[in-house]
């Protein structure tokens, strides 16, 4: 089978005289078909009490990303994140859910390929969404929100490949690592 290039690399044309003019076209190599969100856990230690406490948050956030093939070029992407907030030493707020997608992605990609794509560039599109969903609830609970920074699921993708390259060839004589083992 023909290589295909990478979905990092995105045709991008841009025709017209002024801004107003604009077209952009991107071709991606993939798609979301539907974005949405499970298994949503919140806790609100202490109301009504904690309304009256001075706002003085720390927050913990973990998360993990992971995928599955549903279909033919077709993926379940999902972003699994759980917050804790600690106001003045005192656990405020627990929540856990996933945003989640179902991705199509063009036929011909390699498995490092669909590896990437899925790990990075669905992850990078999907977090605005996740950080919107914890904004809403944190609202929905009358508290203010939490404005999740941006991260680098890149850096993030490149250095767990980096170290299960280093973890398998010490085990394993050299196997290249599997998406799942990747992707935890």
């Amino acid at each position: 089978m023909a290589s295909r290039k990478p979905a990092t690399d995105q045709r991008s044309e841009v025709t017209g005289s002024s801004m107003s003019d604009t077209q952009v076209t991107v071709n991606l190599g993939w798609r979301f078909d539907r974005i949405f969100v499970r298994n949503i856990d919140l806790k609100l230690h202490d109301a009504p009490e904690v309304f009256d406490m001075k706002w003085q948050p720390n927050v913990d956030l973990n998360f993990k990303n992971s995928y599955k093939e549903i279909g033919e070029n077709r993926f379940q992407v999902a972003l699994h994140l759980t917050i804790t907030c600690r106001n003045l030493s005192k656990t405020v707020v627990e929540m856990s859910f996933e945003q989640a997608a179902l991705v199509r992605l063009k036929a011909g990609y390699d498995a490092s390929e669909v590896q990437r794509i899925l790990a990075v560039e669905t992850t990078n599109a999907l977090f605005p969404y996740a950080r919107e969903t914890v904004d809403a609830l944190a609202l929905r609970m009358s508290i203010p929100p939490f404005m999740l920074a941006h991260f680098d699921f890149e850096k993030i993708f490149e250095e767990s490949l980096t170290q299960l390259n280093l973890q398998q060839s010490q085990v394993t004589g050299g196997r290249p690592p599997s998406g799942d083992e990747i992707m935890n």
